[in-house]
């Protein structure tokens, strides 16, 4: 379980990137570290006061950067190692 949450009130426009600029200095700072599980999506959602779109946006944003690894059916995880890409065989 992840002891660490976003601030709400740190929360600006647009609410999903300063979701992701949250969580990437929490991860940067060693505040989340790697293999953390992230929250869900509705639980994150629900205890922010956000859509779950809003969520999904800023999850789906640290994805690209990098920072954490989406598995369905598992949930998002950090990666403060970037994996190689498989080969495309």
């Amino acid at each position: 379980m992840t002891l660490w949450r976003p601030d709400p009130a740190l929360i600006r426009r647009p609410a999903y990137q300063s979701l992701a600029d949250q969580f990437a200095r929490a991860i940067h700072d060693g505040r989340l570290a790697n293999g953390a599980r992230l929250p869900t999506h509705r639980r994150l959602a629900d205890e922010l006061e956000l859509s779950v779109q809003t969520v999904s946006r800023a999850y789906e944003e640290l994805i690209r950067r990098g920072l954490v690894s989406g598995e369905i059916g598992r949930g998002s995880f950090v990666q403060t190692q970037r994996r190689e890409p498989e080969p495309p065989y």
